[in-house]
């Protein structure tokens, strides 16, 4: 017999009091999925940006938005790549921490 599974979705982020630790929801608007981790809510999957896409069946190129529009911390232990130029909206901030890198070519 099939199991179903259905996430929490909504149209935005969820906070967390949308949901407890360790629970997955899903923002169809932006068509995102995001998990509460010890009560941080962060991202999970990348989104399209993260998937190769070409022509046909290609699977070659990575695309990544031009301008950070919202504040964003490297995730502790890991590190960060993107397509420049990369403009920082202003009021913005990008928080590299002691041992991330962050990566622009």
């Amino acid at each position: 017999m099939a199991n179903t599974i259905k996430l929490k979705r909504g149209t935005s982020t969820p906070t967390t009091s949308d949901i407890v630790n360790g629970e997955v929801a899903i923002d169809t608007s932006a068509q995102k999925l995001f998990v509460n981790d010890g009560g941080t809510v962060k991202e999970i999957g990348g989104g399209s940006s993260s998937v190769p896409t070409g022509g046909g069946s290609d699977a070659v190129f990575y695309e990544n938005d031009q301008a950070v529009t919202t504040d964003y911390t490297i995730t502790n232990g890991k590190n960060a790549m993107a397509a420049g130029p990369i403009t920082i909206n202003s009021g913005v901030t990008v928080t590299v921490g002691s041992g991330e890198t962050l990566t622009i070519v």
